[in-house]
């Protein structure tokens, strides 16, 4: 039985979820980090506040968009991940 997400690992699946497909509706990235809607929701408006991603109006829906501090933070947690990894830390 898997252990529940700590919310490092759920913000890392929504950025890898937008780094991955690109410009998605929310219910989609929901779909893709495997969140109820309105967790996502919250977590989106989070990250958009920090910058990590940008909420774009695209016709007549709402799209998502990882911005380039949203990519840098991706990366480093990457690393630190496979860091963790190699000395036997599975934390993230």
């Amino acid at each position: 039985m898997r252990k529940k997400r700590s919310r490092i690992e759920i913000i890392m699946d929504v950025l890898e979820a937008l780094a991955r497909h690109g410009d998605e509706p929310a219910s989609r990235v929901a779909m893709r980090a495997n969140l109820a809607y309105d967790r996502l929701s919250k977590i989106l408006e989070d990250l958009a506040s920090r910058g990590l991603v940008e909420r774009v109006n695209d016709g007549d829906r709402v799209v998502y968009r990882l911005t380039e501090r949203g990519y840098a933070l991706l990366n480093e947690l990457r690393r630190l991940r496979r860091l963790l990894r190699d000395f036997g830390l599975d934390l993230i």
